[in-house]
């Protein structure tokens, strides 16, 4: 400002000038904060944008590129007790293994048996009492 140049009164409206103009801005802001705590944002934000553009412009792929997948896979894998899981799973696979294992035993035995039997020329279940 020219008036800010005169000599003698100059830097005192200049001091006066950079000093209302921080009153201002402190007075506008503190205004404008207030005004802020009053509306609901996120409601005019609903009403006003139509957000599935927006979304529809978001890159996944780069979101996806800045997450530490493996981070996130040891935080998963901490929060699980794997061991647990698979005992659990292999408790009943293995009773299942056990009982058809058994079962074919069994039969795998009738069948020698028979087989034996008639090699023998015994009837068929007719079993000698050791």
């Amino acid at each position: 400002m020219f008036w800010e140049r005169l000599p003698l009164i100059g830097g005192p409206l200049r001091a006066t000038r950079e000093e209302a103009t921080r009153i201002g801005i402190a007075a506008i802001t503190r205004v404008a904060e207030l005004v802020v705590e009053q509306i609901d944002l996120t409601a005019l934000i609903r009403e006003q944008l139509d957000i599935d553009a927006i979304v529809t412009d978001v890159d996944i792929e780069a979101i996806i590129a800045r997450i530490d997948l493996i981070g996130l896979a040891d935080q998963i894998i901490d929060g699980v007790d794997l061991p647990a899981i698979i005992r659990e799973s292999t408790e009943g696979v293995t009773a299942e293994v056990m009982t058809d294992v058994r079962t074919q035993t069994a039969r795998a035995d009738d069948m020698v048996s028979g087989f034996v039997d008639r090699m023998l020329g015994r009837e068929p279940g007719t079993r000698e009492s050791p």
